[in-house]
């Protein structure tokens, strides 16, 4: 279904109450500084009158000319929004867009240009002379308020187009990659206002000086010259005071909003809110400061959400010390309590449930288990089929004191784990479901840990004699039918940091691939 077409759009008649606004201003300072500039000698005299006369048709034809030229400039903007203004907008609208406050400016200024050539030439062809005295009425009267006209038309536009039709048009940014670009930087638009609010009255004031100068020298009434200097004075000065905090409150608005907006975004960022965006409106070095802001906090974004993705893959204490670079590749000898944990009973179990059973058990019990352990000070190097293998104190100082802290801190995670466990039964009790066992074994000693596997796959993980050890007391206190064994180093350790225990030592253990028996406490 084809949209509907609107009519034109409100910033469309506003830009051209700007513009006829501004010209229309400038037209009047003309009127008042041309009278108090011209020379009153009777050549000046005869081209002032046909100057006037030759103006309505120069008028007609000048601000035509500007107005189809203006408006053949902005037509594919205006056509954008009577059709689709919520749509991806074309390279061509997105370059004019940018680039519209300062050409409808230029095109505005053009026809005051071309009158302070042609009017001197018409005087050549009419009078076949021309003289200087004619340069106030007829040049520097005009580029004055024509130069007055366009910045005052190029500001006001470029506010309006900041706030209305670029957010528009450019929904997602990007305003400073649009290529063919003319927009003026942010020193480039400062100086066009000091232009505007000093230079301009200042040339103005010379001119009225000169001029009063050049009518006292002719013998006009001094006190006649005075009083038309002292009311174009007054005119002047209202009139460029008012335009000057116009332009100021204009050119503040577009500088301290949007930075103030970015200051805003930042402080959300500061405080974790990395949804903060800034609002796109030009593409000047504000914009690229804006820009700048959106793309750091789109960053930051994708960097939570690769860690938070990274973190569910890799234990997020592997995680942090891989970005680090604590570990090496390679691998390192640390000190470490290493536990293994595994469902008893498990492969019966499974053969008698749905394979969407068996995950969705194995993800209960791991989810509840991994959980404790954290609480604990550990982390699950990896889940193995229905067992856990996890490790403490592998990222601490290497001290005696750390290694103890290590081995109390794994004792009491074991001892808490069938509480977790029963927790978790009495839910599937609930639902009909068979129940869950585990045998855990510890070890303490040396581990090495590291990056192992292919170039283009590794795999952070712990091997050693230790791990071995602790694998094999799960085995034997699956074979004793107990829930733990620990070898006697991790109980020592234990006791060390001043945790009471009530495991009771046990027979030594013969654990497959070691020729010496394993000194062992169980529950």
């Amino acid at each position: 279904m084809t949209p509907a077409r609107e009519p034109v759009p409100g910033w469309v008649l506003f830009g051209v109450l700007i513009a006829l606004g501004a010209n229309t201003l400038a037209s009047a300072m003309v009127r008042v500084t041309v009278e108090l500039m011209r020379s009153l000698t009777p050549f000046a005299e005869a081209v002032h009158r046909y100057d006037l006369s030759m103006l309505p048709t120069y008028r007609v034809f000048a601000y035509s000319g500007a107005t189809l030229a203006i408006t053949w400039y902005i037509w594919p903007v205006v056509r954008h929004f009577r059709r689709d203004p919520d749509g991806p907008a074309a390279p061509q609208v997105r370059r004019r867009t940018v680039n519209a406050p300062l050409m409808i400016a230029a095109l505005g200024f053009a026809p005051w240009l071309v009158s302070a050539l042609l009017f001197p030439a018409l005087t050549v062809w009419r009078f076949g002379r021309w003289s200087p005295e004619l340069a106030s009425q007829q040049i520097l009267s005009t580029l004055v308020s024509g130069f007055l006209a366009a910045t005052t038309t190029y500001l006001l536009l470029d506010w309006l187009f900041r706030s209305t039709v670029v957010p528009r048009v450019f929904p997602t940014g990007q305003l400073t990659e649009v290529p063919g670009s003319l927009a003026p930087g942010v020193r480039t638009r400062l100086l066009i206002f000091l232009l505007a609010v000093a230079f301009t009255p200042l040339f103005t004031v010379l001119g009225l000086i000169r001029a009063a100068a050049a009518r006292v020298g002719q013998g006009v009434d001094l006190t006649s010259v005075i009083a038309d200097l002292t009311h174009a004075s007054q005119v002047t000065f209202i009139v460029y005071v008012a335009l000057g905090i116009a332009f100021t409150l204009v050119l503040a608005r577009t500088l301290t909003q949007p930075l103030g907006a970015a200051a805003a975004a930042l402080r959300q960022i500061q405080r974790g809110d990395l949804s903060a965006r800034v609002r796109l409106a030009s593409s000047d070095e504000v914009g690229v400061v804006e820009e700048g802001v959106n793309a750091m906090a789109a960053a930051l974004q994708d960097r939570e959400r690769i860690l938070h993705t990274f973190g569910r893959i890799v234990e997020p204490a592997v995680r942090d010390h891989l970005l680090k670079g604590e570990l090496r590749l390679g691998g390192e000898v640390r000190q470490a309590t290493v536990m293994f944990c595994d469902l008893r009973g498990f492969t019966a179990l499974s053969e008698r449930l749905a394979p969407t059973a068996v995950v969705a058990l194995l993800n209960d019990f791991f989810s509840a288990m991994a959980d404790w352990v954290r609480s604990e000070g550990g982390f699950v190097d990896k889940f193995m089929g229905d067992g856990m293998l996890i490790v403490f104190g592998l990222f601490t100082t290497p001290d005696r004191a750390a290694q103890q802290q290590a081995a109390a801190a794994a004792l009491r995670c074991a001892l808490g784990m069938p509480a977790r466990l029963a927790a978790l039964n009495a839910a599937r009790a609930a639902a009909g479901a068979p129940l869950l066992a585990v045998s855990i074994g510890l070890a303490s000693g040396e581990v090495v840990a590291g990056t192992i596997g292919a170039e283009d796959r590794l795999d952070f993980t712990v091997i050693g004699d230790t791990v071995n050890v602790a694998v094999r007391l799960q085995d034997e206190a699956k074979r004793r039918d107990c829930q733990l064994l620990a070898s006697a180093t991790t109980i020592e350790l234990a006791r060390s940091a001043d945790l009471p225990s009530r495991l009771v030592a046990l027979a030594p253990a013969h654990l497959r691939g070691r020729t010496e028996a394993v000194p062992v406490f169980g529950a």
